[in-house]
Formats: structure tokens, C-alpha cells, sequence
């Protein structure tokens, strides 16, 4: 091709490229040309790129000699040995022409002739100072993709976390990682544990939860958009991507170990029950063994004596022979109707107040509902009626030195009448939980009320600030309801008294403390189910029925006296009576002191009989048959002697106990 065609090819390549061919290009700051390659070939000219740039490069990285000034004055110039082999060699090419050389098309492509590409030697320029971070952060590296990643940055451990470093049997120091990410569930916030129902647990997504959490969250998950989804991924999930995971640097609570702390604090309060009951049984035996050995010296004496009725003449302690006691017997004084609509159950009366009350259904139409029928004791005359509450009447308690009657029904309160006016006073509730039994205390605490609910707590109030509760006792293994509740007044055994508390499963002992109100429960040797509790304040005995159980196939009346042995409260038995052998029915015995001996009156049901027993002659003295229920049975001393008042359904039959001698 002539000079004419390539002035020419080269003009028109201008002008269909005049970018190419400005100015600007033309006046390049490039660096004079070194050499001229005389090949053209692409390949050719690449491959000589590469060979001088592998032949400058230790060059460069051996010049570590420059300040830091240079390399701050000379950014571009720095930067052109990383740019140089990324730019392709054909727009490099065309990008830089000669103006001393005329340009040669390419073997075998059909094009007009340009400028060949020079190849230049960048200017031997000295490396960054590798100590000055602000070179580093100027300098742009070539990153390659077969070149090892860096190392990830660690973040900086805190004071308290450096403490916690430790070292590995090799001697290489080991991180503890301080966050709490991975050792809560994302969930609730809480921490996994090792068993139960918030054990950990991932999906098939990997993310960890707590069983119960992820379980609820599936539930809502599906509810509100009807698709499964991991809370954090929202990766599709159901129930069985739920697997249970057995982790090495998690932390869980370890609930076994509260779990084992409590069974055994049960398991010790059980022996130490046990304990006190057999050391009871060992004092019974002993005090048995001692008047047995009394007996036996009497027996001697008498014998030596050549025989005669003066060595039973009388006890040493003061209390009469078997056969100097009286005899005593029931006869039937007055059988009335308390209500025509059935539905009598509590039968109480107080000494104090001369008056006898029963519970009974309402008669009037305009009052639905319980209330309580006043009764006078000389005559046995039904009195007014006193609406209390819309259920049934479940206990009564009379207050000893104010004029008050606080009756607790099904409802969830308990109510404070005056008995001169027959109007509520006061009412008393414990967060809305049924209160089923009530008593007042007296003496110095006669302002406290007692009140037990439906799962086994017990609340005590002051009568003076009803919208306060003093405080509350929380059942924690047994769970049944507060039948009976009895105030138990200081003597020499308690000097601070208590209170007994009857659940159809336990009975509970609570007692004050000598510094301060603070009441401190027990659980008594007896077994139970219960139906019934009464207390006698003047013989200080205990009389309580139990259901039938698979120890015991008869229902049992069982008397005793609260006492101590090594500082742990118990109960002295002193008669068990053996009734019936079926009771469907909460029936209530009582008890009646007279002169120095205890007769247990009760109800059998099986065979529909009222019982007499004699404590000090251990035999059942009288039986007399009943045609309907006797629920509660109470007696009742007045100056014509003393009665005992039985409730049925809708009556009242009112016995005269009369004694005689043998």
C-alpha cells in the first residue's frame, strides 16, 4: 500500500474516529518511547507486555527507599503499573499512536491502516513506606480470585473478656467469646435447656430456638398467612424439621438440679414427719408400759393385802376410776322444721352469744340464695332470717369478743355480719379465688379473720383493713380445698398459739412465732382424705373424721391433742372410733367434754345410725337409728343442761345428754 493510501486511511480513520485523534491524545504525558516492536501481531505485542513487566516488577518491589512525600506528590504515576495490564492491548494500542511511525493494519483483518502500539517502560518509581496507613488506604490493590482471602478480623476482646482466655494443652491460647448471641433463643430471649419443654431445638434452615417457642410460632405462622416459616430466614418449615440438638458451647439452664434440691427438701420434710410420728409412738408406749408397770405394783399389793376394793380406790393423777365415771345417754327433746326447701349444712352455736345458727335455703322468692336461721337455745324456737349469699354456705364462725358472724360460701369473698343489726359489715376476697372456710381468732389477735380458699391457700386479714390481705400461704404439693379452719389459743406447749388448717388430703399446723406474727406450717401425722375438723378450746382436743382408704376400709373418727417433740409440732392420738365404710356424704361428728371424759357423737351412714362413744371406756355406749342425713351435729350448754343439736336436710333434732351411775 502507497504513503497516499495510508495518509489517506489514516485521515478518514479521524474522521469517523476523532476522539481517538484529538489533541489531547496526540500531546500525551507519556514518556518518551524506548523501543519500536517490529512485529504487529496482537498476540505478539501482548506477550512482550508481559515479559517486560515481569522483568520491572522486582524492580519495584525492591525499591523501598522513597519517602512517603514522592509517593504523595506522584499518585497517578503510582498507580499506572496496576493499570498498565488490565487495559486490553488493542484499545491501548489504539488509544496511544505514533506520530514518527505509520500505522500497519493487522494480519488478516480487513481495516484501515492505524498507528502500531508502542510499548513504554513506566518510570521506575518507588514502592509506598509499608508502615504509613495512609499510603495503604490510597494504594488500589488488584484483587485476584485465586489469591487466598485475608484473614477476618477479630473483634477486640473487652477487659473482662481477656481475663477469660485460656490455654489448650499445646500451649496455643483459646477466646472465649463474651456475646450472648447463640446462647438465648431469638424467641422468647431466654435461655435453652438441657431437658423439657424448652429444650433447644433447630429447623432445616440451621437457626436454633427453643422447642416450645418454635412450636408456637409454627401455630401462629400457619394461622395468620397459612405457611409455615422460620422467624428468622422465613424459609419454609413444618414440625418435622424440629430436631433436637445436643450443643458443646451452649448454655441451658440445668433444671435437674433445682428439680433434685426440691424432691430432696420433700424428702427430708417427709423423714423428719416420720421421725417426730415415731418418736410419738415410742412416748405412747413408754407412758403405756408406765401404767401398765403402775398396775402391775397395784395387782402385787393387793394380792399381798389378801385382797379388797381399797386398791382401786382411786388414781394417783387425780381423775376418777372407770367405775366411778357417769354414764351418759341421748333421749330425743324436740325435733322442728327449720325450712320447707332442703338445703341445711352448717349447724354452730356460741356460748358467748347465746344463740344457735343454721344454714338454710331462702324461702322468699324476692331473696333467691343462702342465708343463716337464728335459733334460740333455752327453747329451740326458730328466730329471723338472715340473707348472706347466693350459694350454698359452705363454714360459720362466731367472733368471741365483738358482736360479729362471718359466713364464706362458694363465692370468691367472705362476709361480715353484725349480729345486732343483721347487716353486712365488711366483705374480704383473695384475687378472686372461692373461699370455702372462715374462723376468727381471739384473744390478743381477735381482729384476724382466716380464710381458705379452693387450691389449699390460706389468707389471714385484720378485721380493721378489709382491702388488705396480712399475708397468704401458698399450698406447693397439696392442691385441694380448705374445708376447716381453727384458731388455736396459746397455752404451755404453744406460747404464741397457731391455727389448724383442714384440706380434704392434709392437715397443717400453723405456728406463731414468740417475736412476731410470722406462722411457720407444719404437716401432721395423720392420714388422710378428711371430711371434718372441731376443736375444743376447754379439754384442748382435736377431734377430725377421715374417709375410708386403702389402709383404713372404715371412716374414722379420730381425737387428739396437738403437741411437741424436739420442736417439731405432732399429734398425741388419744381414741380412734372405726364408723362406716361408705361415706358419699361430708358429714360433721363432734365432740362432748363431760366432767373428766370425752364422748364422740357421730353420724354412720351405711347403716343410718347416730353413735355415742365413750373415750374413757373405749366402747361405743349408744346407737340410736336416724331416718335422714345428719350433716352437722353441735352441742349446745345451757343452765337446763347440756343437748346436742343435730341438722338434717330442712330440720333440726335436738338430743339431751342425761347421765347416770352404774
Amino acid at each position: 500500500m502507497s504513503e497516499t493510501d495510508s495518509e489517506g486511511g489514516t485521515e478518514n480513520e479521524s474522521a469517523v474516529y476523532p476522539e481517538i485523534y484529538s489533541s489531547d491524545s496526540r500531546e500525551s504525558d507519556q514518556p518518551a518511547p524506548r523501543r519500536r516492536n517490529s512485529d504487529s501481531d496482537p498476540d505478539v505485542m501482548l506477550q512482550g507486555m508481559e515479559n517486560e513487566y515481569d522483568a520491572l516488577e522486582p524492580e519495584a518491589n525492591e525499591d523501598d527507599s522513597s519517602t512517603e512525600e514522592e509517593a504523595i506528590l506522584n499518585p497517578i504515576e503510582a498507580q499506572e503499573p496496576a493499570l498498565e495490564i488490565q487495559v486490553q492491548p488493542d484499545e491501548e494500542a489504539y488509544d496511544q499512536p505514533n506520530e514518527n511511525q505509520e500505522p500497519e493494519p493487522p494480519r488478516g483483518l480487513q481495516m484501515p491502516r492505524v498507528p502500531p502500539p508502542i510499548l513504554v517502560d513506566p518510570p521506575n518509581l518507588p514502592s509506598p513506606p509499608r508502615t504509613s496507613p495512609r499510603n495503604q488506604g490510597d494504594e488500589q490493590e488488584v484483587i485476584s480470585l485465586e489469591t487466598p482471602s485475608p484473614p477476618k478480623k477479630r473483634k477486640r476482646l473487652s477487659a473482662a473478656a481477656d481475663k477469660s482466655l485460656k490455654k489448650s494443652p499445646e500451649g496455643k491460647a483459646i477466646v472465649v467469646d463474651d456475646e450472648d448471641d447463640g446462647l438465648t433463643c431469638p424467641i422468647c430471649l431466654d435461655s435453652w435447656e438441657m431437658s423439657g419443654d424448652h429444650r433447644l431445638v433447630s429447623l432445616r434452615c440451621g437457626h436454633l430456638f427453643g422447642e416450645s417457642c418454635i412450636r408456637r410460632w409454627l401455630n401462629e405462622s400457619q394461622r395468620q398467612s397459612s405457611v409455615k416459616v422460620c422467624p428468622q430466614c422465613k424459609t419454609k418449615a413444618t414440625f418435622r424439621d424440629i430436631r433436637h440438638l445436643y450443643a458443646k458451647r451452649i448454655q441451658m439452664l440445668d433444671t435437674d438440679i433445682r428439680e433434685q434440691l426440691e424432691a430432696e427438701r420433700r424428702r427430708t420434710h417427709t423423714l423428719t414427719t416420720e421421725l417426730a410420728t415415731a418418736k410419738l409412738a415410742h412416748t405412747l408406749t413408754a407412758e403405756k408400759l408406765m401404767l401398765l408397770q403402775k398396775d402391775y405394783e397395784r395387782l402385787k399389793e393387793l394380792v399381798r393385802a389378801g385382797g379388797g376394793r381399797g386398791a382401786f380406790g382411786g388414781d394417783a393423777s387425780g381423775q376418777k376410776s372407770i367405775h366411778q365415771l357417769a354414764t351418759y345417754r341421748l333421749y330425743m327433746e324436740k325435733n322442728f322444721e327449720i325450712t320447707r326447701e332442703p338445703g341445711c349444712r352448717v349447724l354452730l352455736y356460741s356460748a358467748k352469744h347465746s344463740l344457735l345458727v343454721a344454714s338454710q335455703k331462702s324461702a322468699q322468692n324476692l331473696f333467691p340464695g343462702y342465708g343463716v336461721r337464728f335459733i334460740d337455745p333455752p327453747s329451740f324456737k326458730p328466730l329471723h332470717f338472715l340473707h348472706t349469699s347466693a350459694l350454698l354456705i359452705r363454714d360459720i364462725a362466731f367472733s368471741e369478743s365483738q358482736h360479729l358472724l362471718t359466713v364464706a360460701s362458694r363465692e370468691p369473698k367472705i362476709k361480715i355480719f353484725d349480729i345486732r343489726t343483721r347487716l353486712c359489715s365488711s366483705m374480704f376476697t383473695a384475687h378472686d379465688k372461692m373461699l370455702w372456710s372462715c374462723a376468727l381468732d381471739r384473744n390478743e389477735r381477735e381482729h384476724f379473720l382466716y380464710g381458705g380458699d379452693l387450691r389449699g391457700g390460706v389468707y389471714i386479714y385484720d378485721l380493721r383493713f378489709p382491702e388488705n390481705i396480712l399475708c397468704e400461704f401458698q399450698a406447693e404439693d397439696n392442691f385441694s380445698p380448705v374445708i376447716h379452719i381453727v384458731p388455736v389459743p396459746p397455752n404451755k406447749v404453744f406460747t404464741s398459739g397457731g391455727f389448724l388448717v383442714c384440706q380434704l388430703t392434709a392437715l397443717t399446723f400453723y405456728e406463731y412465732a414468740a417475736a412476731s406474727d410470722t406462722a411457720v406450717p407444719t404437716r401432721l401425722n395423720v392420714e388422710g382424705p378428711f371430711l371434718s375438723m372441731q376443736y375444743d378450746v376447754v379439754q384442748d382436743t382435736v377431734l377430725i373424721s377421715a374417709r375410708s382408704n386403702p389402709n383404713f376400709p372404715q371412716s374414722r373418727f379420730i381425737l387428739g391433742r396437738l403437741d411437741k417433740i424436739d420442736g417439731t409440732p405432732v399429734l398425741k392420738v388419744k381414741a380412734t372410733i372405726y364408723g362406716s365404710k361408705a361415706t358419699p356424704i361430708m358429714t360433721r361428728p363432734t365432740q362432748l367434754g363431760v366432767e373428766d371424759n370425752t364422748l364422740v357423737v357421730g353420724y354412720l351412714q351405711d347403716s343410718k345410725q347416730l353413735m355415742m362413744h365413750d373415750v374413757r371406756r373405749e366402747e361405743r355406749v349408744q346407737t340410736m337409728p336416724v331416718n335422714e342425713v345428719i350433716y352437722d351435729i353441735c352441742p349446745v350448754a345451757t343452765q337446763a343442761g347440756s343437748y346436742l343439736a343435730a341438722l338434717t336436710d330442712n330440720k333440726c333434732r335436738v338430743y339431751k345428754a342425761n347421765s347416770s351411775m352404774r
